[in-house]
């Protein structure tokens, strides 16, 4: 399964889980939809090798990004592998990889760019994240070298792989362009990337405060972690709050969401208006009250003096190493990287979020799709391909009858003892996933009947190899942060443009994002006066984001156009 940077980064830590497999129980089952459903399983057995059952063998090309913790063992290669192999005999597949090259700098953007301008044959199926699909789609498009899915779909498509796009149409907008569909997006978990405020409790607990329920509230308390030496070590060396400010002040750890959520808009992303309308979040009028309180933060040294060149895992350092008494962001922060931190005394605990003067209460969300699957012009084994997809769907949606029902690879993320699985070992590691050729991502939210998996697990329920392979995997902190998400369902605001870039948008957005990045640290470092926001608005607008508006609501309404003749 191709997970995104997001995902791998979401992995639990159980008693043992190291950063190298955290992804270990996430996956696929603990982004699995949860059947509700008393079931007994039993161990499968091998299955029958391919010179048993088939015909012929379909050779199927993909490319790999490989990333430094796709672990192989023994002499499993990327190409001659556990799920390699389970293809081959369950479906006849052999998946070769055309290209391979390291997850890193958008290598393979570049690589398929290269492809282009040399006229290089593609592979057969490319899975591009989200971060890198709207800036190329379009190119892959206009060459046309890749195929159009949305008849393909309704043809191959199993019935349960159609209700689970049925259910989730917004994903089709990552590769909805002139109203036609031009990938096969994964499906996130509906609340994978939503954010929490994680608390130092036991800083809470030796100044006698109370997690806050109120913005002002929440004042008080960075104001004691800053101010009233809440680790005792006599030293003025501590911060309210953790925050990235490098890159967005809304990355995927140290965010400030809470902050912009408080007051309305939600800043750096594209937002649905009253009137139905897109409207980009960061030129709206709320953002500049967001910003100065953030500034009056910044001025009380409730934030570290240089958070404007922290990334999110700078800003997680400092909750780590004992700097930060808070830090917003994700639910699986209880596995990794709060849940590995070695400090001593160390009591982190996850709360909601607090509310604005007048109870409003607001977060980033998470993204329909965080990749997509692009098959070249002309493949013709979709057949194959959906046969695939839907065994590895099987697995997110607990089927006891998957061939994943106990685990991914035994030797990698379980072992036999006695004819039952054990995840507990020495070398357990879930990256093995990542060697899928082609995966769903996650189960549809909307067909969940019953509780999530972690609450099942977190309220004592192990009967299913699900539930006893993430209650061995999963750290209590962990099932507590995404219970903590759950608290909350009503309060996300996921990005509303994820199509491909717009003519404008290509030309001019590098632009726009910098100038936006440079206005909001002058004004929360306090280098530019307040109104330098109704400068940058002006500029915004004069500067190409008028167009870029134009272009962003004519794909929406495309897109949508395309949503309603679904499935």
């Amino acid at each position: 399964m191709r997970l995104s940077d997001q995902e791998i980064r979401s992995g639990q830590s159980g008693v043992r889980l190291s950063r190298v497999a955290l992804a270990l129980v996430l996956l696929l089952p603990a982004l699995a939809g949860c059947s509700g459903q008393e079931t007994k399983e039993s161990a499968p057995t091998a299955v029958a090798s391919a010179s048993d059952r088939c015909e012929e063998l379909t050779v199927i090309t993909t490319a790999r990004a490989l990333r430094d913790f796709d672990i192989l063992k023994g002499n499993d290669t990327t190409d001659n592998n556990p799920i390699t192999r389970w293809a081959r005999d369950r479906l006849c597949v052999v998946q070769t990889n055309q290209w391979l090259v390291a997850d890193q700098d958008h290598a393979l953007e570049d690589r398929i760019r290269t492809a282009l301008s040399n006229n290089e044959p593609l592979p057969d199926v490319l899975f591009l994240r989200s971060q890198d699909l709207p800036s190329i789609l379009r190119d892959l498009i206009d060459a046309d070298r890749i195929q159009e899915m949305g008849a393909v779909f309704e043809k191959y498509a199993s019935e349960r792989i159609k209700e689970a796009y049925a259910l989730n149409p917004d994903v089709w907008k990552s590769v909805t362009l002139d109203g036609s569909r031009w990938g096969l997006p994964q499906i996130s978990a509906a609340n994978l990337a939503d954010p929490i405020l994680w608390i130092r409790q036991d800083w809470l607990d030796a100044l006698d405060l109370e997690a806050p329920a109120t913005l002002d509230e929440l004042e008080k308390v960075m104001d004691a972690f800053t101010n009233r030496d809440p680790d005792g070590n006599g030293v003025n060396d501590t911060v309210g709050i953790a925050v990235a400010g490098q890159n967005t002040l809304n990355g995927w750890m140290g965010d400030v969401s809470f902050m912009f959520g408080a007051y309305g808009d939600q800043a750096h992303q594209w937002n649905r208006a009253p009137d139905g309308t897109l409207v980009y979040g960061s030129v709206q009028p709320s953002v500049k009250s967001a910003l100065q309180r953030l500034a009056q933060w910044y001025e009380a040294g409730y934030l570290a003096s240089d958070f404007g060149t922290h990334d999110e895992q700078d800003a997680a350092v400092l909750m780590t190493s004992g700097i930060a008494g808070m830090i917003s962001g994700p639910g699986w922060m209880g596995g990794w990287p709060l849940g590995e931190a070695d400090l001593e005394g160390a009591v982190f605990k996850p709360y909601p979020y607090p509310a604005g003067e007048d109870g409003r209460i607001g977060r980033i969300g998470t993204l329909p799709s965080y990749g997509s699957y692009l098959f070249r012009k002309d493949f013709d084994h979709f057949d194959k391909i959906f046969a695939y997809y839907d065994k590895v769907y099987g697995m997110l949606i607990e089927d006891p009858e998957s061939d994943f029902s106990i685990g991914l690879a035994e030797g990698y993320d379980y072992i036999i003892v006695d004819g039952e699985p054990e995840y507990d070992f020495p070398g357990t590691t879930s990256t093995i996933g990542n060697f899928f050729l082609v995966a769903p991502g996650s189960a549809p939210s909307k067909a969940i009947k019953g509780g999530s998996l972690e609450r099942r697990v977190h309220n004592g329920k192990i009967d299913s190899y699900y539930e006893k392979k993430m209650a061995t995997t999963a750290s209590r902190l962990f099932l507590e942060g995404k219970l903590a998400v759950e608290q909350q369902p009503n309060i996300s605001h996921p990005e509303q443009f994820v199509g491909p870039q717009t003519p404008t948008m290509a030309l001019k957005w590098r632009l726009l994002n910098k100038m936006e990045q440079t206005t909001f640290l002058q004004i929360v470092y306090g280098y530019a006066p307040l109104d330098e926001f109704d400068r940058f608005v002006r500029e915004w607008h004069d500067s190409g984001g008028t167009q870029v508006t134009v272009e962003v609501n004519e794909w929406d309404r495309m897109s949508d156009d395309k949503k309603d003749d679904s499935l």
